[in-house]
């Protein structure tokens, strides 16, 4: 789960991760979320910071029709904490978080787990905040530390009025 909290203290919203990570990957590695977990159902977009954020977390940035209801709601700024393993975060990471940022034209901060943790499962950090245009803003490769890179908002703003991609989507019969 994902608490949202303003700069009072008070609690603006939670959600619950929609996408459970129940995958047996290669090299004999086995994640089921689903024995622990109980999915969410409710997308999370919240007012914040002059902004609408768009609240999701990890495997969820797998499914982009998430995404997009959420910029469908007003969402501007994706946020995707995030423990990705090793070897989908080398093959995987940057493109889906570049992909996500250009589909909904839409800003997306990205905090990631880095390192080994109990029981030697390894997650690959790469913490990284991402434009409307696909731009990597701010990264932190390796190790621990903090990032920080300017989210313009009237130029995102601007970017969506010049390019209106979202107001063009259709979708074929079988999807509505």
């Amino acid at each position: 789960s994902c608490l949202v909290y303003s700069a009072l203290g008070q609690l603006m919203g939670r959600y619950d991760k929609m996408h459970l990570f129940d995958v047996q990957l290669e090299h004999g590695e086995t994640y089921g979320e689903s024995e622990y977990t109980v999915p969410g159902d409710v997308p999370l977009s919240v007012e914040a910071l002059d902004t609408c954020l768009g609240i999701t977390i990890c495997y969820d940035m797998r499914f982009p029709e998430l995404y997009r209801d959420l910029a469908s709601r007003g969402a501007e700024v994706f946020t995707v904490p995030s423990a990705f393993t090793v070897a989908t975060g080398e093959a995987h990471w940057e493109v889906l978080l570049r992909a996500r940022a250009i589909e909904n034209l839409a800003m997306v901060i990205a905090p990631a787990q880095e390192g080994t943790h109990v029981g030697g499962r390894k997650t690959y950090g790469h913490s990284m905040i991402v434009s409307p245009w696909g731009e990597i803003l701010a990264q932190q490769r390796f190790g621990s530390g903090v990032i920080l890179a300017e989210l313009d908002l009237a130029r995102l703003r601007q970017q969506r009025d010049e390019f209106p991609a979202l107001s063009h989507r259709r979708l074929p019969d079988s999807l509505d």
